[in-house]
């Protein structure tokens, strides 16, 4: 195995965090903002085919030390692993999702030898790789107070959310409580061949028990705020990331890490020390992942829909929520997108005749079926707001300010997914999908609400009886099946093939010949189109906010 340089001083292991994708961006950052020799290890688990080749011809030409499992390990029990074959005075741990500025490790390196502490946190940032940064963390605290049957632990992060720039004359290297994996350097001697990195709490609060273990054995930690990292924890995700996104933040194992950590730090197990990290293991994953992690039933989403699990009505979609296990907040949610609809569709009516409100009802009861988060969910209940809404006599501006508010507000999740939805490629070439794994969850958000557009449209008879010949591009149904099934749910996609490969055509006579959604109101019978200007003027603020200056 070819290193770096001969005999650095300072060993850097990497390790995926909790997806593969950012491996390459944070791995190149490293090479081009670093002076100091250093020797480069990536723990490889389970990364994809592609991921794995890159690493593999990096580590050919000796750019990087690869240590590849096929198993399924936590970071902790990886670092654990590779902690006895590890040289040099210190250690730096980075994750995956990390980006360096330059200078970042003679930074630390300076401050471990100008005070010989026993680690040291650089300035940590946060951003989606895009925006601006904010701060992370600029030197962790931990409050104990101590009662009779053990101790309660308060850990905060100094300078949260806070603009660098504006704080970076307050900051001064001194000394802290812990710092955290997303970059952290170790003096080597302190870890004992792995003995400091404890196996047994690797889902959470890992950073905190290797704190507490390098101050029990009377070493100190210490902030550098010339060390600056970006962790970037807003990027997208993609579907190559899910598999390891679920697993590594599995509630049952957080559960046990909270557990054993208690027990080794006599810690009260309540929500003064572990509400917020219970807090983060609920929230986290249900935030990006498509499908909800808490699904009852995970054989139904395999199965195809039939025609009367549609919802038509909105307590027949509560009560389809309900019945597959979404929370109080998640119904309370539903019922106010049903509301926003009502408001935005009354007196609307789709081709084939039939109520606009049930036909977005009947979407959002598709999502609700196959167990998609409820702001997918909600989107499907609002997906034609822009498309469809009412003529304001104020103008189209002020129609799309109005259709942002019914959606929650501009960027909100919801109005997010409608508005990318509205404005979703349909050209052929985007059908293509070379490689599935790399499309982001976003993405197959808002593929997934075209699967359940097309399949309440089979499942209610609206494209038979409206007469409807166009039907879903080949390429197109092969992409929403492939995502369907890396989500979990391929019972989507057998119902759209069903769909497609059984029309069950029906006597022409009998078919209202519509094509396009429309509106009666205003006490004239009279039917106008429900056809909104709103998507091309969406498309045109798009343009103008992606163009220079």
């Amino acid at each position: 195995m070819t290193v770096v340089s001969q005999a650095p001083r300072i060993s850097i292991v990497m390790t995926a965090r909790e997806r593969h994708g950012l491996s390459l961006r944070s791995i190149d950052s490293i090479f081009a903002n670093t002076s100091l020799p250093f020797r480069l290890i990536y723990l490889d688990v389970q990364s994809p085919p592609a991921l794995r080749a890159s690493l593999r011809a990096m580590a050919d030409d000796g750019r990087i030390e690869l240590h590849s499992y096929d198993e399924p390990l936590w970071p902790q029990v990886a670092r654990q692993r590779i902690a006895p074959g590890l040289t040099g005075e210190y250690i730096v741990f980075i994750d995956n999702d990390v980006v360096v500025e330059s200078g970042w490790l003679e930074a630390l390196v300076r401050c471990a030898d100008d005070t010989q502490a026993g680690m040291v946190a650089p300035l940590y940032l946060w951003s989606d790789g895009i925006a601006k940064p904010r701060i992370h963390m600029a030197g962790g605290r931990i409050v104990e107070h101590r009662e009779s049957s053990g101790r309660v632990l308060d850990e905060s992060h100094h300078l949260l959310n806070a603009d660098p720039e504006t704080e970076w004359a307050t900051m001064r290297r001194r000394p802290c409580d812990f710092a955290e994996f997303h970059c952290m350097l170790v003096r080597r001697d302190l870890l004992g061949d792995g003995q400091l990195l404890d196996p047994a709490i690797r889902c959470v609060h890992e950073h905190i028990d290797v704190a507490l273990a390098v101050r029990e054995r009377g070493a100190t930690v210490w902030f550098e705020p010339a060390a600056i990292v970006t962790y970037l924890a807003f990027a997208p995700f993609t579907l190559d990331d899910l598999p390891m996104l679920r697993a590594r933040w599995d509630a049952f194992e957080g559960e046990a890490s909270i557990a054993a950590f208690a027990r080794k730090w006599s810690v009260i197990d309540d929500e003064r020390s572990f509400g917020g990290v219970r807090m983060f293991l609920a929230r986290h994953v249900a935030r990006i992942d498509p499908i909800r992690p808490d699904v009852r039933d995970r054989g139904v989403q395999r199965e195809p829909m039939q025609a009367h699990e549609l919802a038509q009505t909105r307590s027949a979609l509560l009560d389809l929520a309900q019945q597959h296990g979404y929370a109080d907040s998640d119904l309370r949610t539903l019922s106010d997108a049903c509301a926003r609809a009502q408001l935005l569709m009354n007196a609307g009516y789709r081709p084939c005749g039939r109520p606009f409100l049930n036909h977005l009802i009947g979407t959002a009861s598709v999502l609700v079926r196959y167990g998609f988060r409820i702001e997918v969910v909600a989107a499907g209940v609002l997906h034609a707001a822009y498309t469809h809404c009412p003529p304001i006599n104020a103008g189209p501006q002020a129609a799309i300010a109005q259709v942002e508010a019914l959606l929650g507000g501009r960027d909100h999740r919801v109005e997010r997914l409608v508005h990318d939805y509205t404005l979703r490629d349909t050209s052929p070439e985007s059908f293509e999908l070379p490689d599935p794994g790399a499309m982001t969850t976003h993405e197959a958000d808002l593929l997934m609400l075209v699967a359940a557009n097309e399949v309440d449209m089979h499942l209610s008879g609206e494209i038979r009886y409206s007469g409807r010949t166009d039907a879903l591009a080949p390429a197109l149904l092969d992409r929403i099946t492939s995502v369907a099934q890396r989500l979990g749910a391929p019972g989507l996609a057998d119902t759209l093939h069903r769909s497609w490969s059984d029309p069950q055509p029906v006597d022409l006579a009998w078919q209202t010949g519509g094509r396009i959604s429309y509106r009666i109101g205003g006490g004239t019978p009279a039917p106008s189109s429900m056809i909104s200007p709103l998507p091309r003027l969406l498309a045109e603020r798009a343009r103008g906010e992606r163009s220079p200056g």
